[in-house]
């Protein structure tokens, strides 16, 4: 009797601390009015959406021994408008009467499940490349968003997400790995990626690569935070399929400013099969925090190799932003 009370307690114990487990809900709401050449902006004044707004549900379970299950899905959205991030309208081919559907992708942000331990994490479904996270995105003091943005010229990209993936991350005494493959399940090639870093203090050092049928890429970063400010370099490579290579530079700055902070940075891409250099940008921002969750931003930038499509002149922009994060 005594023995079936102790393993009935047991399970009981057991049952209560693998039941632990959280779900949160987390988002972020941002418009900019926008007036841009830059890319292919028509230089009209407009409401966009620079920082991809969200809403996403994250959830972790212990499942004992150091062990968790995670998942997590993120839905990105247009608050300007509110339709799908992702949505592309459906058309008609009036000669061959051929139809193509109109798509979306529901959890654009992400949709994974995975575990998590000691050995560091494993996620399926889709998620952000290795390279992405661990290299691309590190030096851009403007994230890659607004009209400062630098990554999309001094850093080289294929992949910021990819379908069908198997993502491994893990930290051990301060270098950071992380490694992805992107299944082939019907496409030309597997997206296979891997990013190597390394962060100690101030500093944080590392590399990153990204390969398939379309394209090589490498990216290389180096940042350090002196107080005063943090300094960052970036170095990206790119050869297409067609053996056409590229070559990125990025560097960069974020300078604390009273309660906020400047961003300021330079990049410039050259095709080094034609020698030409094809852009060269400034970028100056400014975020001013109105609490912890809240803030204006606004950046500026000029690229003075690129020509707008729609006026013929240097590609330039700015916007001002309000964001809110929950």
């Amino acid at each position: 009797m005594k023995k079936t009370l102790i393993a009935l307690a047991a399970v009981a114990v057991t049952g209560a601390a693998f039941a632990q487990s959280s779900v949160t809900i987390y988002g972020k709401v941002n418009v900019s009015l926008e007036k841009s050449s830059l890319g292919t902006k028509n230089n009209e004044a407009s409401l966009d959406d620079i920082h991809g707004s969200r809403l996403g549900f994250r959830g972790v379970e212990d499942l004992g021994g150091g062990l968790q299950a995670k998942f997590q899905i993120e839905h990105r959205f247009r608050p300007d408008t509110g339709a799908d991030a992702t949505f592309v309208a459906g058309s008609t081919n009036a000669t061959t009467g051929v139809v193509t559907p109109s798509t979306s992708t529901m959890w654009n942000g992400m949709s994974t499940v995975g575990l998590a331990g000691a050995f560091g994490e494993v996620r399926l479904g889709r998620y952000y490349s290795a390279n992405f996270l661990g290299a691309n995105n590190k030096p851009d003091p403007f994230g890659g968003d607004g009209a400062g943005a630098l990554r999309g010229i001094g850093m080289q990209t294929t992949h910021v997400r990819t379908a069908n993936v198997l993502h491994y991350s893990g930290s051990f005494s301060g270098v950071n790995v992380a490694l992805s493959t992107g299944l082939k399940e019907g496409a030309a090639k597997a997206h296979n990626s891997f990013a190597v870093g390394y962060a100690n203090g101030p500093l944080d050092v590392g590399v990153g690569a990204d390969k398939d049928a379309g394209s090589d890429v490498t990216n290389a970063y180096a940042t350090y935070d002196l107080g005063v400010a943090k300094l960052a370099f970036g170095l990206g490579n790119k050869k297409t399929a067609a053996g056409v290579k590229t070559e990125g530079l990025l560097f960069g700055a974020t300078i604390p400013a009273g309660p906020g902070k400047v961003q300021v940075g330079l990049a410039r891409a050259k095709n080094k099969t034609s020698g030409v250099v094809t852009n060269s940008k400034l970028g100056l921002g400014y975020i001013y925090p109105l609490s912890k969750r809240t803030a204006l931003e606004t950046t500026y930038g000029r690229d003075s190799k690129a020509v707008s499509a729609v006026t013929g002149k240097k590609q330039s922009g700015f916007d001002l932003t309000l964001h809110h994060n929950f």
